[in-house]
């Protein structure tokens, strides 16, 4: 199964931080289970959501910094606390803004999601960096990657 919880990068800065948007939609496929007549989006797919942004933000920076190639993976979930629900036709606002990244091991960021300006989930993530075995890998980090420049306002320090 692919799928991606992120519609649109719209800020990034290299090092700090990385927004997105993610419009919550009754044909997203896991309301056909949670829960039929009262559909609420499950707290793991923002957090997968936001995974998915975090990652693809330190591939990014590393890209930036002239790193070579190496897979974010998601190996810790910290502190997370949801603060309200989220149904269909809300639009999340995703934040991570860095904590700690050392290109060659591990990055940390702080993690939130927003709707109407208020707070409905965060917590802390934590990467660390593999090497790309094969081809397919590759074409999967960079088409992440192309699809979040092709969007995203990118700010300087």
């Amino acid at each position: 199964m692919r799928f991606y919880l992120v519609d649109k990068v719209t800020r990034i800065c290299f090092g700090k931080y990385v927004e997105a948007l993610k419009c919550v939609s009754l044909s997203d496929d896991i309301f056909n289970e949670h829960f039929p007549g009262y559909p609420i989006f499950p707290g793991t797919m923002m957090i997968e959501g936001m995974a998915q942004l975090s990652g693809v933000f330190f591939e990014w920076c590393r890209k930036e910094m002239g790193c070579p190639d190496r897979r974010a993976v998601l190996t810790m979930v910290e502190r997370f606390k949801f603060r309200g629900t989220v149904t269909p036709g809300d639009r999340l606002v995703y934040r991570a803004d860095v904590k700690c990244f050392y290109p060659d091991e591990y990055g940390a960021v702080r993690v939130k999601a927003m709707k109407d300006g208020k707070t409905c989930a965060e917590g802390e993530l934590i990467f660390t960096f593999l090497d790309i075995l094969n081809d397919k890998m590759k074409e999967v980090s960079d088409e992440l990657i192309r699809f979040a420049s092709s969007s995203a306002v990118i700010e300087k320090e």
